[in-house]
């Protein structure tokens, strides 16, 4: 991308990027016009163009940067300043409504990006996806104080469990078009009190 992008004044760069998640959150990537992305972000196609060489590059630029205030917010919940499972997870969900309460359109993106289908961009952002979950996943295991859970589980089995829920509820939030982190946290809420019932001695 062109550095030139990053001597624009924060406030315009930020509507350029608002403008890009809005549009990319509302289509697939095929369907995402850059004329659309221009006109909400009030710069001319070209403009945009200069900035960023294609479609491809703004879009990874988008992920890249969700990923990155992904990790801030998980930083500022102190998601992984706790040896206690269930709380760790909690955290990890407060920091995603936080994320999805100022910056809806960034966290829609992130969803909307981790089921695309489109071949030119599909294989980069799973495998980016993988190596951050990957390292989340290690990072968990170093930290967690597995004393405090059952001793007749498969742990990983239990993550892996955890996650399958997490991605089936956020496919019905996206079918149905309701993500709504109030609604999300409340239904988290309960489904991790449920698990600590099924998991903690």
């Amino acid at each position: 991308m062109n550095q030139k992008f990053f001597q624009l004044p924060p406030e315009k760069q930020q509507r350029i990027i608002n403008a890009a998640y809005k549009v990319f959150s509302q289509n697939s990537y095929k369907k995402a016009p850059m004329s659309e992305i221009a006109a909400e972000g009030g710069i001319s196609k070209g403009l945009l163009f200069h900035y960023f060489l294609n479609k491809k590059e703004l879009y990874m630029y988008l992920w890249n940067n969700a990923m990155e205030q992904t990790r801030k917010a998980t930083s500022e919940y102190r998601v992984t300043e706790t040896t206690d499972f269930f709380e760790m997870i909690h955290r990890a969900l407060q920091a995603k409504c936080s994320l999805m309460g100022t910056s809806p359109y960034l966290y829609q993106f992130s969803v909307k990006a981790y089921y695309e289908q489109e071949p030119e961009i599909r294989a980069v952002i799973q495998e980016s996806f993988q190596q951050v979950s990957e390292n989340s996943e290690n990072v968990i295991w170093q930290l967690v104080d597995t004393s405090k859970l059952r001793n007749d589980i498969d742990m990983k089995l239990m993550y892996q469990e955890i996650l399958w829920v997490s991605d089936g509820y956020l496919r019905q939030m996206m079918q149905d078009n309701v993500l709504e982190p109030a609604q999300m946290e409340r239904d988290f809420s309960r489904m991790i009190e449920q698990w600590k019932k099924v998991y903690l001695k």
